[in-house]
């Protein structure tokens, strides 16, 4: 259109800027805010919101925020972008603060997005207090019968974790979508209340409300979570009759299902059909074998990915690891340890170090494994700590034990299985007094062992 010397106006420039948002390109960005200063239309409402929410869009919080401030005039579609990028880009104490700016700004008014995005944003902070202001502002502007501001509304009570509130406004609720269900089942999930989420996402079905992505991931964690076969298995079926069976996410999740569930083989035909895997499909069957006891398939799956041309990540180096770990294959580990910074740019974390130290432990090498903790370029956590010290314990390490120990009651001293540890380490070299010492230091600190429990499914429950 330039080329043939059309000159563009404020619609021209409404309509591209948010292209340039959505591909995430910057440059492009600038280069049409050029042309919206040349011809003049830098002044435009429309125009103004349209670049604040593109350099949002874009990540440049810096020149979105230059081209609000300048504004000479804002409405309410200018104050909703701003505090859309800053939502949009994480920031949501400035979200809030904006919102706040805004009520007290008496010529604009507030609509269902106002609040819609500041709802979200108060949940995401943990803000339950400006959350119930907030919702006392929906009931004073008549904007509760808006849908999706009622699933706002469940939706900062769900993140706050006040499932109770969120229970209370769900039942008030007569028109409820997709969304409605699936912010109080993944409230259930987060609360660990997995049994009602799987119940929730039936009672959906049954009021004739389709499930979306969302929904299925949300009810297969649930089933995972409690091995529920029998629910999951009625779910794979809705994943094939509502033609999810090739979204990945969807795909992914039944794998995880299957694989928490005890079914290894029905995890590994799901994701031998699917098409199109993504670096999660792998590393979900990858996690899978390991956690099962099978790291020889789970570290030809991993070669097997790498030929597919897949690009490995953070979690698939912690399973792949673990694998080594668990075969005594000592060098192979260390081989895939060096090239997660050499060939795949990937920064080792604390789980790695978990992982390293843990190899090594296993394979008797527990002097190794110190001087390995303590060059490590990161400050040594739990985690690392913790699989020395359980070493120490296999193989009765007192000197390192007490040692290990020692820095582990100062970086976690809540944590009872530490001292259950120390304890173990003395009593089995036959130093019972200080082993009663380390007993009585627990109730000292008022540090109890959890008892251990297991679930079984019987009879639908």
């Amino acid at each position: 259109m330039m080329g043939c010397c059309v000159l563009p106006n404020e619609y021209t420039f409404s309509a591209v800027l948010p292209i340039c948002g959505g591909i995430g390109v910057v440059c492009n960005g600038e280069q049409v805010h050029c042309l919206i200063l040349k011809h003049g239309f830098v002044l435009d409402l429309f125009v103004g919101s349209a670049l604040v929410d593109m350099y949002g869009k874009c990540g440049n919080m810096r020149l979105a925020m230059k081209v609000f401030d300048e504004m000479p005039e804002r409405n309410l579609v200018s104050w909703n972008s701003m505090i859309n990028v800053f939502l949009g880009n994480k920031m949501y104490g400035d979200a809030v603060g904006v919102f706040k700016e805004v009520v007290g700004v008496k010529c604009v008014g507030m609509n269902e997005v106002t609040f819609s995005s500041v709802l979200s944003a108060c949940g995401n902070l943990g803000g339950l207090d400006i959350g119930r202001q907030v919702h006392g502002l929906v009931l004073k502007y008549g904007l509760v019968s808006f849908g999706y501001v009622k699933n706002s509304v469940m939706g900062m009570y769900v993140k706050c974790g006040f499932l109770e509130d969120a229970y209370k406004l769900f039942r008030t609720i007569e028109d409820r979508d997709v969304v409605t269900w699936n912010v109080i089942a993944m409230g259930c999930v987060q609360k660990g209340k997995f049994r009602e989420a799987c119940k929730f996402f039936w009672d959906m079905r049954c009021e004739g409300i389709s499930p979306g992505e969302a929904s299925f991931s949300t009810v297969l964690h649930a089933a995972a979570s409690i091995a529920a076969l029998e629910q999951g298995s009625m779910v794979h079926n809705q994943v094939i009759k509502t033609g999810f069976g090739c979204n990945l996410r969807t795909v992914n999740s039944l794998i995880n299902m299957y694989a928490k569930c005890g079914c290894l083989a029905d995890g590994y035909r799901v994701f031998d059909e699917c098409e199109g895997k993504n670096v999660v499909t792998w590393t979900t069957m990858i996690s899978a074998f390991q956690q099962h006891g099978c790291a020889y398939q789970a570290i030809e799956l991993f070669k097997n990915m790498l030929d597919e041309g897949i690009k490995p990540c953070y979690i698939t180096f912690v399973s792949i690891l673990s694998a080594c770990s668990h075969t005594g294959r000592v060098d192979e580990g260390f081989y895939y340890f060096n090239s997660m910074s050499e060939q795949h740019n990937i920064n080792p974390g604390h789980q790695h170090y978990a992982c390293m130290v843990d190899l090594l432990c296993r394979a008797g090498r527990l002097g190794e494994a110190k001087n390995f903790v303590q060059s490590m370029p990161i400050e040594p956590g739990a985690s690392v700590w913790g699989a020395l010290l359980g070493a120490c314990n296999r193989f009765g390490n007192l000197e390192m034990g007490v040692e290990v120990a020692k820095r582990l009651f100062e970086i976690e001293p809540d944590n009872p299985g530490n001292y259950v540890l120390l304890s173990n380490i003395y009593t089995r070299n036959g130093r019972v007094k200080e082993a009663s010492e380390v007993r009585r230091l627990m109730e000292g600190q008022r540090v109890n062992k959890k008892t251990g429990y297991s679930w079984i499914y019987f009879k639908n429950k």
